[in-house]
């Protein structure tokens, strides 16, 4: 069980699917801030990693996925002569993989969908905007007992 004013602590710890730089970084420690609706469904989870993940890719990789790469913070992103970015990436957006399931306090190796939040103005929205999101991985969560909470961002 959760302590009071604690919030919830999980860990990714595998993938099915996902970019190589995620894959040499597991497991992910985060801990969970907030339910929050979607334009889909309501049941999403803001999370925030306790280290930074580290996410290569391209300025046009973004841009096709829907995302503005000029709305991520400057000192989270540098962007290449040859087009290519690298991000630093502490927010994720989490949902149940199976449409009906949602995440809860006794998973167990429970599939999601992980999205990276580019533009952290999404860590205060009322609902996600996945404008503001780049979809990264599907993956497998459960809750982390291990290790004192994670500060904010």
């Amino acid at each position: 069980m959760t302590p009071p004013n604690e919030r919830p602590k999980i860990v990714i710890t595998r993938v099915d699917t996902a970019p190589d730089d995620l894959v040499a970084q597991l497991p992910i420690h985060a801990e969970l801030v907030r339910i929050l609706p979607g334009s889909d469904r309501p049941d999403y989870t803001l999370a925030i990693a306790k280290k930074p993940i580290h996410f290569h890719t391209t300025v046009a990789a973004l841009e096709q996925a829907g995302v503005d790469p000029s709305a991520a913070d400057p000192q989270m992103i540098r962007v290449h002569d040859d087009g290519s970015a690298d991000l630093v990436v502490f927010g994720l957006v989490l949902c149940a993989r199976v449409a009906g399931e949602t995440i809860h306090l006794a998973m167990e190796d429970f599939p999601v969908n992980i999205a990276y939040i580019i533009d952290n103005t999404q860590l205060g929205d009322a609902s996600v905007d996945f404008s503001k999101s780049y979809f990264a991985a599907i993956g497998f969560v459960s809750m982390d007992a291990s290790g004192p909470p994670v500060s904010p961002a």
